[in-house]
């Protein structure tokens, strides 16, 4: 078997491994924060109650940005992958430039290009989305309570 299949794996296997541990950590995050925003200590002040609802919107943000952090390094290996297989591919071409080698050579680097290309226009766009849509709900939520503010003073 090919060395760089092992190396793919082996890639694969600890960005899986890593994600298991992050998405593990937070939702022990997740469990904490949850019951102890449950547990009884009536009457809770204002302050305690936004900060109970603020914690929960934020570890659930943080449920989010796990996944996506698997996602964007799954997606990374992927790409080094495609690297692999398309360099793997250009050795076995023979070295000389007859033309449909050169077509083959060709066709192999445009696709590398544009798969490329595709995956970090992905992974940015997963990223943003990460980063600026997992914070909406806290953001929200802090709009209403200043809006509330507002109409009562």
């Amino acid at each position: 078997m090919a060395s760089w299949i092992v190396g793919a794996m082996e890639t694969y296997c600890g960005a899986m491994e890593r994600g298991q541990r992050r998405w593990l950590e937070v939702q022990e995050d997740v469990c904490s924060t949850w019951l102890s925003s449950l547990s009884p200590s009536f009457p809770l002040s204002e302050c305690e109650m936004e900060k109970r609802i603020d914690g929960g919107l934020l570890v659930g943000a943080a449920l989010w940005q796990a996944q996506a952090d698997t996602q964007r390094e799954l997606m990374l290996v992927a790409e080094r992958l495609m690297a692999d297989v398309g360099r793997c591919l250009r050795q076995q071409l023979p070295d000389n430039d007859a033309a449909p080698i050169a077509v083959m050579r060709q066709a192999l680097e445009v696709g590398y290009a544009s798969g490329a290309a595709m995956s970090q226009a992905s992974r940015q766009a997963g990223h943003f989305a990460a980063t600026n849509f997992s914070a909406t709900p806290l953001k929200a939520a802090r709009d209403v309570r200043r809006v509330l503010h507002q109409r009562k003073g």
